[in-house]
């Protein structure tokens, strides 16, 4: 199968997807006082680019089931913006620096702008559902149950993952990270935009189902690369931090399944690394580096995302053949391979 075939189909929509969410965010005249500091922060966070893999997602599985992927936009486009608040709040929380090869909006407008904007983009996902003239108000009612499970799920798993740091929570296994990976990025970053697209579609409950455990398996598989490229990669690669997750003190797989197969004396180690949080230096995390990669906790990692990887797609014989079921098989290897 030609590996590319979702990158493709990325370039062909890409266009239309940013041009809907700019569409979001023109009701005001520009250089104006709600415009310079709400408005056009959102949409100069949306200028610096984003792979919009949600819509896609949606537009694909839309089509995948034999609906129209221009119907199923809207409904991508309001879990990107979703997506959107999710980054500028975590940046915050995060302490982060860098967000898309540029400082973060907290560090370029001050935090009280950067959570305002993130609350905007918020208050937007239901509106932007609510007002397509291209759905009928059942099928919106359905796609709006599934963005409110998305949007508590998600804050869930947030809660999970700052939580733990916050109170030196270490007894952890890799199914505790699995279930904190689903909600804080599973549900958002697969999930939903495959369900709410199936939905849009007029998908059958086989499909639909089909759809939502294909999203389930490859968005974690995502979160887990994500974590991979947050220590492998650069910041000229990922436009991220580099080691942020490790100097952050984060519960990754790789940090859980270290923890777990650690010798005593490592482990105990690995512990007080990770309780100086921000406090420890750029050594000390290339120690946690160090004793991550010498108990396998890498490898560990990448064959977990291969394995969800080989899983997901496995769900994808319950949808009809199709050029979109085919681009959707390419899509998880592309999560799985990319850089950034």
């Amino acid at each position: 199968m030609h590996d590319y075939l979702f990158v493709d189909y990325l370039a062909s929509v890409s266009a239309p997807i940013d041009e809907y969410l700019h569409r979001c965010l023109t009701a005001v005249t520009p250089g104006s006082g709600r415009d310079r500091y709400l408005y056009g922060i959102l949409n100069e966070f949306i200028s610096r680019g984003g792979k919009r893999t949600r819509p896609a997602m949606a537009m694909l599985a839309c089509e995948a089931v034999g609906g129209d992927a221009h119907k199923a936009l809207s409904s991508g486009c309001a879990i990107e913006v979703f997506h959107v608040a999710a980054l500028i709040h975590d940046d915050i929380m995060d302490s982060s620096l860098l967000r898309r090869g540029e400082k973060c909006v907290h560090i370029v407008h001050g935090v009280p702008l950067a959570i305002n904007a993130g609350d905007y983009a918020l208050g937007l996902v239901c509106t932007i559902v609510v007002r397509d003239p291209l759905i009928d108000d059942a099928t919106k009612l359905a796609v709006l149950d599934i963005i409110g499970e998305m949007s508590q799920r998600t804050v869930e798993g947030q809660a999970l993952d700052v939580g733990w740091v916050r109170d030196d929570v270490y007894d952890l296994t890799p199914d505790d990270y699995l279930d904190m990976a689903l909600g804080k990025t599973g549900f958002y970053s697969g999930i939903a935009p495959l369900t709410v697209g199936a939905i849009v579609g007029g998908g059958t409950a086989e499909e639909t189902q089909a759809l939502e455990e294909f999203g389930k398996s490859i968005s974690i598989a995502f979160q887990i690369q994500d974590d991979l490229l947050n220590i492998i990669g650069d910041e000229q690669t990922t436009g991220k931090d580099y080691l942020t997750d490790i100097i952050e003190s984060k519960r990754t797989l790789m940090v859980v399944h270290c923890l777990t197969v650690a010798e005593p004396a490592d482990r105990e180690r690995l512990i007080g690394l990770l309780r100086l949080k921000h406090d420890k230096t750029m050594d000390q995390a290339g120690e946690i580096l160090e004793l991550l990669t010498r108990y396998g906790s890498l490898d560990y990692a990448r064959e977990m995302a291969r394995g969800l990887i080989t899983e997901g797609r496995s769900y994808l014989s319950a949808v009809r053949g199709s050029p979109a079921r085919d681009i959707m098989a390419s899509m998880a290897k592309y999560f799985l391979d990319r850089e950034k």
